[in-house]
């Protein structure tokens, strides 16, 4: 089993549907528990940058509107939930003394020059002055980033950015499994444990984005691909385990992304 301990660079990247319900209420017990393990990576010695879904979930608690939402509707849940968001980080940050900084992102801001510089230095800055970065899209401005695949690629392309050499995707499956059934089953043996190459293969095991969410394992592959380039690892398992940072190197439902 391969340990989170073994890195030092660390992007986590927490998916809507595990901060929120589908009414747009935090999960704190989960929060609870992801900030408990951010605290042991920090008192380890860990860089740690966090990638936040969630805003446009959030959002939902205090603004109805229907299922299937527009740009607009969705940019005006974005400016709502993206202070919920921020306000449940700090509520459970704030029981280990972990300051935080918000970094609003598009995905071209990582690729741009200027912007991509000016957002190195000042997550550069942050981390030299003890502050936990909290990044996310800046979805109320955004368009077409909304559909951009909830954060896994962005995520990507900030573990890119800032030379991370591991990123933590915590979702609402375990990993990847051979086959959409077999994933709603939760079927251990067909759960893949490492995967070392993107294969056809590989993504035609990929399944369609969750209803919060709007990745899915699809573009869990993609920004897998993103790392390999970059020399970072990968690995994707449930944000609802009871220590789902801490207790990776000992839990067989975990997919690493590890290129040889």
């Amino acid at each position: 089993m391969r340990s989170v301990n073994s890195y030092n660079r660390i992007v986590i990247k927490i998916g809507s549907a595990v901060l929120a319900n589908s009414n747009g209420v935090v999960r704190h017990n989960i929060l609870s528990s992801i900030s408990e393990d951010i605290a042991w990576l920090l008192k380890n010695n860990k860089e740690v940058l966090i990638v936040s879904s969630g805003a446009i979930a959030l959002g939902r608690k205090k603004i109805k509107l229907s299922e299937m939402l527009t740009v607009a509707e969705s940019q005006a849940l974005a400016a709502h939930g993206q202070i919920e968001l921020m306000s449940a980080w700090k509520k459970h940050l704030n029981k280990f003394s972990i300051p935080i900084g918000q970094i609003l992102l598009t995905p071209k801001d990582t690729e741009l020059k200027l912007s991509s510089k000016n957002a190195k230095q000042t997550v550069a800055k942050l981390l030299e002055a003890g502050c936990l970065p909290i990044i996310n899209e800046n979805d109320s401005t955004a368009t077409d980033e909304i559909r951009f695949g909830d954060n896994d690629l962005l995520a990507a392309k900030v573990a890119k950015l800032i030379g991370a050499d591991l990123m933590i995707i915590l979702s609402t499956v375990d990993g990847l499994y051979s086959s959409k059934e077999d994933q709603e089953s939760r079927k251990l043996s067909s759960l893949i444990k490492v995967v070392n190459k993107i294969t056809p293969k590989i993504k035609k095991m990929a399944g369609h984005a969750s209803q919060m969410g709007k990745g899915g394992m699809i573009s869990k592959i993609d920004a897998a691909e993103i790392c390999f380039k970059n020399k970072c690892a990968m690995v994707v398992t449930s944000g609802k385990n009871k220590k789902p940072i801490k207790d990776i190197g000992k839990r067989a439902k975990a997919t690493w992304f590890i290129k040889k």
